[in-house]
């Protein structure tokens, strides 16, 4: 190997990889985004939302199994952006959902809805 093409891979590799890296972590709005009808966490959050205002139990339970489907497809692709405490409290935050459209409470349904909302926009970000 002559002394260009050794330079060349010092200098060059890291600078790819620097810049791969910097990418990679800066996806996390392209990631969180939705691919298809059925990875559409925010749009099936906001139809729990009036769901749960309208108190339509049934309807709001079967929308819950549709966020908790949307949202496992969408957790592994903002894994790399997002820290381990955001997914967990995301998680945390959607089992006291279900368990309040369980009890059909509107109040703490309601809150705990603005809550993922709130937490969906700030994941990966």
């Amino acid at each position: 190997m002559n002394a260009r093409m050794r330079q060349l891979i010092y200098i060059g590799l890291p600078v790819v990889i620097v810049t791969v890296t910097v990418l990679l972590f800066n996806m996390g709005g392209i990631l969180k985004r939705s691919f298809g009808a059925d990875d559409d966490v925010a749009g099936r959050l906001n139809q729990l939302l009036s769901l749960t205002q309208q108190r339509d139990w049934d309807r709001a339970h079967t929308t819950i199994d549709d966020v908790s489907q949307a949202w496992q497809r969408v957790r592994g692709r903002i894994h790399i952006t997002s820290t381990t405490d955001e997914i967990e409290l995301f998680d945390l935050e959607l089992a006291g959902l279900r368990g309040a459209v369980d009890t059909r409470d509107e109040v703490q349904a309601n809150i705990a809805v603005r809550r993922l909302i709130a937490l969906w926009e700030d994941i990966g970000v």
